[in-house]
């Protein structure tokens, strides 16, 4: 069960960002609050959207905040395609953000536990603070109220971080 008020750690997640580097989360972000990402589906990204535009829009500039999206793809069938599906996510994603843009292929089911990802259907997004630890979370389309809520908690938990 993720605990907020303890800070569940958020689980090492090894993938190749669009960018082509290797990278592990949160391990990347060390020392920032992030806002991690993540879909199953291709018809998540509107929900996606629904969180990352408002966060980006607060925060895109903000020296110690960052963002990552993480399509998670589990089936084996696509693992040998991965190069073609990232060449395509690539396509339709702005150069500036592929860095920002890690794909998992892979077994997900150890993530989707820990981070009670049941539907797969769902988005998922997770505020990390500077030491990988998640301090809230969403799912699906964000409504006004939790976007309120995480760009309030992330304000505050950077505000920590920069009198630290």
């Amino acid at each position: 069960m993720i605990d907020m008020e303890m800070g569940t750690p958020f689980p090492k997640i090894k993938a190749r960002s669009l960018a082509g580097t290797e990278i592990t989360l949160p391990d990347v972000a060390k020392g920032q609050v992030t806002l991690v990402a993540i879909a199953f589906q291709r018809q998540a990204q509107r929900m996606l959207d629904s969180w990352l535009v408002p966060f980006e829009r607060a925060f895109g500039e903000h020296p110690t905040v960052t963002m990552y999206e993480v399509p998670m793809i589990e089936s084996l069938i696509f693992k040998w395609m991965a190069s073609t599906i990232d060449a395509g996510m690539r396509a339709g994603i702005p150069k500036e953000k592929h860095n920002h843009v890690i794909t998992y292929y892979g077994n997900a089911a150890k993530y989707r536990q820990i981070l009670e990802m049941e539907d797969r259907s769902l988005s998922y997004v997770f505020l990390l603070d500077p030491e990988g630890r998640i301090r809230w979370f969403g799912e699906g389309f964000a409504e006004p109220d939790e976007i309120d809520r995480m760009i309030t908690l992330t304000k505050e938990i950077a505000a920590r971080k920069m009198e630290g």
